[in-house]
């Protein structure tokens, strides 16, 4: 049996972004297209997950309630989280009313 949880270049992109994120060279401005998560909460899984409503994912579109692929990356002072797909801005926490 075969099994390939994601495509190469989709990791490759991850681990980019996690390299740019962990030098501080992350760019607010590259992300400004990332869709904006609200009321988020991070599940407690085997792997960590966000779960919120979503506005301008480029596929799910907006208001949707959602659950994320897992996340490999959280910074709730700037703001952003990485799943393996793509960038999440974080708006408004459901825990406390912030990022």
């Amino acid at each position: 049996m075969k099994l390939q949880y994601a495509p190469v270049d989709a990791l490759a992109r991850l681990v980019e972004d996690l390299r740019l994120a962990e030098t501080g060279s992350l760019s607010v401005l590259d992300l400004s297209d990332s869709p904006i998560l609200y009321s988020h909460q991070i599940i407690p899984l085997s792997v960590g997950i966000l779960k919120g409503v979503v506005e301008g994912h480029p596929k799910l579109g907006t208001g949707r309630e959602i659950t994320t692929s897992q996340v490999f990356f959280i910074d709730t002072d700037l703001g952003l989280a990485r799943t393996l797909s793509r960038w999440y801005r974080l708006g408004v926490s459901a825990q406390n009313g912030s990022c």
